[in-house]
């Protein structure tokens, strides 16, 4: 059934192995004619299309073949800041309930599912996102940050695709386990790992929405004043910064080969800086390493 874009309330992204789960889903939404349907059955899958293109709802099974749907969920949550998730389990787990909603899910379910809450959950919260949008673009809070549009053409030019594009399955795993163990090495509140173009390309710990995006932003594109200030003292490059406020440092250490990325480090001001840029070094040693060695292994398929 065709789905006009001038009825359109929203694009759905849904995730899973189980055929016969989104297959139900696509169908219910579709068939108000009202909402647009994608399908994946994968990370990688879903990745690439929420790279690619705005969603105004993902639904994913926790188990996916590749990573898990709570990676997705993190990446979502770096990459389409305040985009709903609902998270959907083969069976109850109060642990699992807990790190779906700590990591930002809208809603944790498990099955067999009730349809009919399904559709009034995706109802509901694509609703509610789309008013928090329109706040953002009021222009009294012009100051507030906004979801950024992608350059489809950018995206699936090998030249200039960003970094978090160029990864494959097994690199996303070991950076998300190199960043996992950093932060708790350093009891951090956050790590994460972004390109230039601003994407995370792994996370561990949480931020609001509003403090991930800025933090995304600052770490993005050219490093203006990191640029300057090395010109200023005649050095080649800066890799390291260290910015310190009343509770919280925030620790950046660029890795420029073979990507340029910034791994930032966010924990309490009581924590020894001595440890946290031994450690922050260290991890960014580690991933250059690998993601050198892998340099040439197959990158994420895109659908042109």
């Amino acid at each position: 059934m065709t789905t006009t874009a001038k009825s359109l309330k929203g694009r759905v992204l849904l995730v899973g192995q189980d055929r016969t789960l989104l297959h139900d889903l696509s169908d219910m939404l579709e068939s108000t004619e009202d909402y647009l349907t994608v399908k994946a059955s994968t990370f990688e899958d879903a990745l690439s299309e929420i790279l690619l293109g705005e969603f105004q709802m993902v639904v994913t099974e926790t188990r996916l073949p590749d990573l898990s749907g709570m990676d997705l969920l993190a990446v979502v949550g770096g990459l389409r800041p305040g985009t709903p998730v609902i998270m959907i389990d083969d069976e109850l787990s109060a642990k699992s309930a807990v790190a779906a909603m700590r990591l930002g899910a809208c809603d944790y379910l498990h099955k067999p599912i009730n349809m009919q809450f399904v559709m009034m959950q995706i109802e509901r919260q694509i609703d509610l996102y789309k008013r928090l949008q329109k706040d953002q673009e009021k222009p009294q809070s012009g100051d507030q940050p906004k979801i950024p549009v992608r350059d489809r053409q950018r995206q699936i030019n090998p030249a200039t695709r960003p970094a978090t594009l160029l990864l494959n399955r097994q690199q996303f795993e070991r950076i998300n386990n190199e960043l996992a163990t950093l932060f708790g090495h350093i009891r951090a509140h956050f790590v994460g790992l972004i390109d230039g173009d601003g994407n995370l390309a792994g996370a561990s710990g949480a931020l609001e929405d509003y403090d991930l995006v800025l933090l995304t932003r600052a770490l993005s594109v050219e490093h203006p004043a990191t640029d300057t200030l090395a010109r200023i003292l005649d050095e080649n490059q800066f890799n390291a910064v260290y910015l310190e406020g009343n509770r919280s440092g925030v620790y950046v250490v660029e890795i420029q080969d073979p990507y340029l990325m910034s791994l930032a480090v966010i924990c309490s001001t009581d924590v020894k800086p001595g440890m946290v840029w031994l450690y922050t070094k260290r991890t960014a040693d580690t991933i250059a390493g690998f993601l050198k060695e892998s340099a040439n292994a197959p990158a994420v398929q895109v659908a042109s």
